[in-house]
């Protein structure tokens, strides 16, 4: 378990300095949305950079883990971005700050489909089209995620732009 709170704490901080909504963990995933409660004009791009610090965070984490002998995690981010109901949900004995929706259904399924196509960090067309001109991205071929009707652009985040 403290394994598992190292990796959650240097991911959470990456997130949080850019401004991100910790929602919760799921296993061993983190879902982070940006743009709520408060307005932020910048929020794509917020994401695009927290997640370039998450990675980078974690490849030194994995370092610390293999040094330790423990066994590494393997990260992998999906980015989209788009409308959501974001609340609180829940009942009156338990509720949680959360997003709902299309939009976050597609990140979930652009960070599993980073194992089918031999990545780790993958954003959707709206992403890369938001801020392509502050990030490089390397573009793959359209995809019907699963669980979704129409096809979907996927790009991979590689870095900032010089």
């Amino acid at each position: 378990m403290r394994q598992t709170s190292r990796y959650f704490s240097v991911m959470t901080d990456a997130f949080l300095t850019e401004g991100g909504t910790v929602d919760k963990f799921i296993g061993d995933a983190v879902m982070v949305f940006w743009n709520a409660p408060h307005p932020q004009p910048d929020h794509v791009a917020r994401a695009c950079r927290a997640t370039l610090a998450a990675k980078a965070a974690g490849e030194r984490l994995n370092a610390e883990f293999a040094a330790e002998g423990l066994t590494p995690f393997v990260t992998r981010f999906g980015i989209h971005v788009g409308e959501a109901v974001v609340g609180n949900v829940g009942s009156s004995e338990r509720m949680n700050y959360t997003a709902l929706g299309n939009t976050v259904n597609l990140a979930a399924r652009l960070e599993g489909l980073n194992k089918q196509v031999g990545t780790t960090v993958l954003a959707s067309e709206d992403v890369y089209l938001r801020v392509r001109d502050q990030f490089e991205f390397k573009a793959f071929d359209a995809v019907i995620a699963k669980g979704m009707t129409k096809e979907t652009r996927i790009f991979e985040l590689v870095g900032a732009s010089a």
